[in-house]
């Protein structure tokens, strides 16, 4: 399974893979994923977070912070919206913009 079609069901019932609707959740089973893929293909090269970041501190104008997590983490707290539905909201924008 590859990342996009990982995201597309993880989107659609995102409890059914972490106990919380909530991005520090998705960052770290994303986190999972990658390592494994790593460990598989040490030419992986499906990992979208960096360009994720750096399209997000652009887009949102954001200063440096740690991850891309923290940016959805402060986009959803501006908005007062979930984190998981902001980071699929933005991340289907970004894979439309790439």
């Amino acid at each position: 399974m590859d990342i996009e079609e990982l995201l597309q069901y993880i989107e659609k019932r995102p409890q059914i893979y972490f106990r919380e609707k909530d991005v520090f959740f998705l960052e770290t089973f994303l986190g999972g994923f990658f390592v494994s893929e790593y460990a598989k293909d040490k030419n992986f090269k499906d990992d979208f977070r960096s360009n994720f970041y750096i399209w997000l501190q652009n887009k949102f104008n954001l200063e440096n912070n740690t991850t891309w997590a923290d940016f959805i983490d402060i986009i959803s707290k501006r908005e007062n919206l979930n984190s998981i539905d902001i980071f699929f909201r933005e991340y289907n924008l970004f894979k439309k913009e790439k």
